[in-house]
């Protein structure tokens, strides 16, 4: 009796642990991006798990992408030469998973990409698209596994 018990305390401690270890990587990502972008663009991730990016410049807070983790595909991260950018992209499944607010013209479009101003000191993103592709993965990866963690709804048979 009391080894299941000390199974199921052993495998909800390591679980927490591992939980917490994510969410520190995550939050070291975030840091991370947040100081190469040096202001221009700041990143969080909010409470339904979706990738927010504000855009600041000049005039202040001028643009914010909204995007569901999932939804990305990191592999097809780029940087475009002709608009000087880093550029996020939806994965084929869901091809205009990206909410883009401008506040300027008040509107909220759905887009298939996300342009980023290149970095300060990354002339062509490379960092930055490095940076980006580490946090997308880990976030899918957590996704994938509390997926495979939690049962789904058994189905009734009448």
């Amino acid at each position: 009796m009391k080894t299941p018990m000390m199974i199921a305390g052993l495998s909800l401690c390591i679980g927490t642990f591992a939980s917490e270890a994510m969410a520190q990587g995550r939050a070291e990502d975030l840091r991370s991006l947040d100081d190469l972008f040096a202001g221009t663009v700041k990143f969080r991730i909010d409470r339904d798990e979706r990738l927010v990016a504000d855009l600041f410049d000049e005039g202040g807070h001028y643009r914010e992408d909204v995007v569901y983790i999932e939804y990305l595909d990191p592999e097809a991260f780029i940087f475009s030469p002709e608009e000087s950018t880093v550029v996020l992209k939806c994965g084929d499944a869901n091809p205009q998973c990206i909410e883009k607010e401008v506040f300027k013209s008040n509107v909220i479009r759905h887009t298939g990409r996300s342009t980023l101003p290149v970095p300060p000191g990354d002339p062509e993103g490379a960092r930055a698209i490095e940076l980006l592709r580490q946090l997308v993965r880990g976030v899918q990866l957590a996704q994938a596994e509390r997926t495979n963690e939690t049962p789904g709804r058994p189905k009734r048979k009448n």
